[in-house]
């Protein structure tokens, strides 16, 4: 059937061309036409419980993935906040969940380091060359030149290089990065701090470090740590099926995990270290005080309330172009994957190139406050489609409840030891990792596709994010060459 805006979804037909497939950039109009074409009988109690569980998930995921940009856990919340409530009014996307996720937060922390580093936490043969600049007002600036970027890119319609992102490269790419983003968490699993390292090989230095401080590690948190995976993978693979049978809603197991630790904080009980490694057993292990008497790290002061914006550091812009570029490549490709996937399920289109435009803007108006680039996260935009979102307005309950959290719950996270952050991160990567299983496909439909992948992983897991995806780039415009003359 040749596509049509009569076979749209009504809330999206308006916005569409009539005379031809190809849409027009624009200003985006949907959020305002969908207010008015709003179905409230049929849309709104998908859109709550979509946004109230995606909320639910952007507390603990925002805390998370800000350690792996190397800034304080509650700035993943304000990233989240600002860069979905902007994106609501510009995006064409309406399943994706707009927020912090791990590559994007991986290839930050990478760009923090490298610029910013901590004292005696990174190995490396280069010092700052931006002096006494603290860590935020870099992640601001960076927020800010990747926005500027995407902006460029819509205004000259780049949205056509999608194409050659293709599913190959896409699965390849984020395979890769999910193994520096599992290593850079194991030191927080086994309660050590290691330093850091660039450029390539880092992976391999990385993790003989780790393999050396084993007999230094601190095993309060790795019983912790252990307890964490267990719940949250089982969680996942038996007791969400179990619960998909009765709701759409998945259980929230990361907020559940670390409201345990807050309960058996709260009421202060205290228990044997180890119940023969049932969750239970670890949990009761955790006292009043894990920072005092275990060493444990915690996540330590969240204020409340937002901080006061001001303009982002434009004297940083230089230092920060070559890190922005593949970072806003990154970010844009999660968003229009994601939002190609859920909008060829539910029959409607995205378009690509207000994409840019979308997530430039959100960008650009985010960086007034101390925050980093953002995206979309599969894992949040997964649950959100299943629990029924239907429109972007889902966002308004999902940001309802971050607020609430921002402005009144942040003092209750600070006992949060790091070490449950680093296994939602872990437990997180399990579907990327999981995307290995589809080499055997790719080696029968077509070898081109093939080497992609495993060009994109290789490279990406040898070298480091930001080369990985160049070098992935490079090889899959190749292979188009090689396809036209072979």
């Amino acid at each position: 059937m040749t596509w049509s805006p009569r076979n749209v979804d009504p809330i999206l037909s308006r916005s569409l061309p009539t005379a031809t497939i190809r849409a027009k950039s624009r200003v985006n109009r949907f959020s305002v036409e969908i207010v008015f074409s709003y179905k409230w009988k049929e849309y709104f109690h998908g859109d709550l419980i979509a946004g109230l569980t995606v909320g639910i998930m952007h507390v603990p995921q925002g805390m998370a993935y800000a350690s792996l940009a190397g800034v304080p856990p509650v700035y993943g919340m304000y990233s989240s906040f600002f860069a979905s409530t902007v994106y609501m009014f510009f995006g064409t996307a309406r399943h994706v969940s707009i927020g912090v996720f791990a590559v994007a937060s991986l290839m930050v922390g990478a760009c923090r380091l490298r610029l910013v580093p901590d004292t005696d936490d990174i190995l490396t043969n280069s010092t700052s060359p931006l002096g006494d600049v603290a860590a935020l007002e870099l992640t601001s600036a960076l927020t800010l030149v990747v926005g500027v970027v995407q902006i460029l890119f819509g205004i000259l319609r780049l949205g056509f290089l999608t194409t050659y992102l293709s599913d190959p490269l896409v699965s390849g790419f984020t395979t890769g990065s999910a193994a520096h983003v599992m290593v850079s968490q194991l030191n927080k699993v086994i309660g050590v701090k290691l330093p850091r390292y660039e450029g390539m090989g880092m992976l391999l230095f990385m993790v003989r470090d780790l393999i050396y401080s084993i007999p230094s590690a601190n095993l309060v948190a790795l019983l912790i740590s252990v307890a964490g995976i267990m719940f949250l993978d089982l969680g996942r693979t038996y007791l969400n099926p179990v619960v998909k049978r009765f709701s759409s809603v998945p259980p929230p197991l990361e907020l559940i995990l670390v409201g345990c630790i807050f309960f058996i904080k709260f009421l202060n009980l205290r228990a044997s270290a180890c119940a023969n490694g049932v969750i239970i057993g670890v949990i009761l292990s955790v006292t009043l005080d894990l920072k005092e008497n275990y060493h444990i790290s915690i996540v330590n002061t969240i204020p409340r309330g937002f901080p006061v914006p001001s303009l982002p550091n434009t004297s940083l812009v230089p230092y920060l172009i070559s890190d922005a570029i593949p970072i806003a490549v990154v970010c844009y490709m999660f968003v229009m994957s994601m939002g190609k996937l859920f909008a060829k399920k539910h029959k409607y289109r995205t378009d690509a190139t207000q994409e840019f435009y979308a997530v430039g803007i959100m960008s650009v108006a985010s960086s007034f406050f101390p925050v980093y680039p953002v995206g979309a996260s599969l894992s949040r935009s997964s649950v959100c489609e299943m629990s029924g979102a239907n429109t972007q307005l889902y966002t308004v309950f999902s940001s309802t409840l971050l607020l609430t959290v921002i402005l009144s719950l942040g003092p209750f996270l600070e006992p949060l030891p790091m070490c449950i952050l680093a296994c939602i991160v872990i437990v997180s990567l399990k579907s990327l990792f999981l995307q290995v299983k589809e080499l055997p496909r790719y080696w029968r439909i077509s070898k081109y596709d093939f080497a992609i992948w495993l060009t994109a992983c290789v490279t990406t897991i040898i070298t480091d994010v930001t080369k990985g995806l160049v070098i992935s780039l490079t090889f899959a415009l190749f292979t188009v060459v090689l396809r036209e003359q072979w």
